[in-house]
């Protein structure tokens, strides 16, 4: 998801004038794209301001510093401003945001009180179109068509890698997790069209994509604001059993149809809500991936209730079980929280066994650290020793290797069909369909015949896989 708005950023930058450095202390402009998930993402930015500040104070220079992201709440541009600009573009200097203009600072957000001194101007990620209107009064220089851009789900973003292209499908999440801080930041769900969907895949595809990923916070809600109330049960914020097909359900079989286009990845799922439908997609359709992270959280079902989770370990485990039924080697990933208040014991524990049953091939396991505005921080305490949390932590991670080493092993000797997505220290790197990354030296030669082949990034290739590597696979031609 950082990925895609980062994207989207630097295409506004790139058709406004500017060009990317690779060091930022040769920049003249930086901006920090920021998730507040966790606290150590923070503590970075906080970071990495000081050594702007710095870098400027004993160099004698001038780069401007900019925060997007989630960690910018309820700071930004102010709406009304906003509707005001069209009609009289006098007004447009009041939704510039710069460190002069104290004011725009609402009295209970304490995130940037001690950040301020360090910080030029702050943008919310969804008004990132009026981006070089806010440069323009800030470097006192016109900045080329400083009004002309699309809003931010219609925003085209700068591909890097073009064999492959994030499509970002909505905005927001309606779930209310008690520890999370996404619907604060980033507002209610708000789905695009189907037809704007596929049609922005045409255009990537027609860009050399051969790979494209839809993302936010909840895919497989898709498009249930505007779907019949018979189907979608807001009360319980998930699809009602009589529901004929899922609009996501829907969104895949467009896609699945267009030519030259190889693999659909997305991300991420919500357990409760999943339908048979989007489980089946994997198999029924051609280019949807075996591969699906959706997030467990804990194995423990009261924790589950207590992080305001709406599924239980059991309606997990029996959907982990449906997918490696069908195929052996579907890959699945999850997160996992430890140290969330009062987790005991036992209920540690219990997430234990559940790592020892669904033999994930991936987790993404993070020690609990309270979000300021999330519901956690109002009623539940933060009782989970540090020591603690280290500890279970690190027992997870260690459970992960293991399960990570048993699962990659299933695949040696196996032929694969991978897409040649990027280069590192004289490697080529991609993944399998089910998501395993896979490298190989440019000097591999074919079995057949001894003779190198000519492999570039954009490639897709048939290969054996030959050994692993920590997390990564080895492979060879064929």
């Amino acid at each position: 998801m950082n990925q895609a708005d980062s994207e989207k950023i630097n295409m506004i930058l790139l058709q406004s004038g500017f060009f990317k450095v690779t060091n930022w202390k040769q920049a003249d402009l930086v901006i920090l794209n920021t998730c507040s998930v966790r606290q150590k993402g923070e503590d970075r930015v906080f970071g990495f301001a000081e050594e702007i500040k710095r870098e400027n104070l004993e160099n004698n220079k001038n780069i401007l510093l900019g925060i997007t992201g989630c960690m910018v709440r309820k700071t930004g541009l102010n709406s009304k401003y906003l509707e005001d600009y069209k009609r009289d573009k006098n007004k447009a200097k009041k939704i510039v945001r710069t460190k002069n203009e104290t004011e725009i600072f609402n009295n209970d957000d304490k995130l940037f009180p001690r950040f301020w001194n360090k910080l030029d101007f702050t943008l919310r990620i969804e008004d990132i179109k009026y981006l070089p209107l806010q440069l323009t009064h800030i470097l006192k220089e016109p900045i080329w068509k400083d009004h002309s851009f699309d809003d931010y789900l219609k925003q085209k973003q700068y591909r890097e890698n073009p064999s492959q292209a994030i499509i970002i499908i909505q905005t927001g999440c309606d779930n209310m997790c008690s520890y999370c801080i996404v619907p604060q930041t980033r507002g209610r769900e708000e789905s695009r069209t189907i037809e704007d969907i596929v049609s922005e895949a045409k255009r990537v595809v027609a860009e050399w994509a051969k790979e494209i990923t839809l993302v936010w916070q909840n895919v497989n809600s898709y498009w249930k604001e505007f779907i019949d109330k018979k189907f979608w049960n807001s009360e319980k914020a998930k699809w009602n059993e009589w529901l004929e097909k899922s609009p996501f359900r829907e969104l895949l079989e467009q896609l699945d149809i267009i030519e030259w286009l190889d693999r659909i990845r997305f991300t991420s799922s919500n357990p409760h809500d999943m339908t048979q439908d989007i489980l089946d997609a994997h198999f029924d359709l051609e280019k949807t991936c075996n591969y699906l992270h959706f997030a467990l959280q804990s194995g423990n079902n009261k924790m589950l209730k207590q992080m305001n989770r709406r599924h239980s370990y059991e309606d997990f485990r029996k959907m982990v079980d449906y997918l490696r039924s069908r195929d052996p080697n579907f890959s699945i990933s999850t997160d996992i929280i430890v140290g969330y208040s009062n987790e005991t014991e036992e209920m540690f524990e219990d997430t234990k066994t559940a790592f020892e049953e669904c033999d994930f091939d991936f987790v993404y396991n993070a020690r609990y650290s309270v979000r300021k505005g999330t519901i956690a921080e109002k009623i539940y305490p933060d009782n989970i020793s540090e020591e603690t949390k280290a500890e279970r932590w690190h027992i997870l991670n260690n459970m992960m290797i293991k399960s990570i080493s048993n699962r990659n092993n299933k695949m040696i000797g196996k032929q694969e069909e991978i897409l040649v997505s990027w280069e590192k220290d004289w490697q080529f790197f991609g993944r399998t369909r089910n998501f395993k990354e896979v490298f190989f030296s440019p000097h591999s030669v074919s079995p057949i015949g001894r003779e190198e082949k000519h492999i570039k990034i954009w490639d897709i290739v048939n290969v054996k896989i030959q050994e692993i590597d920590w997390f990564v696979l080895i492979w060879e031609l064929i």
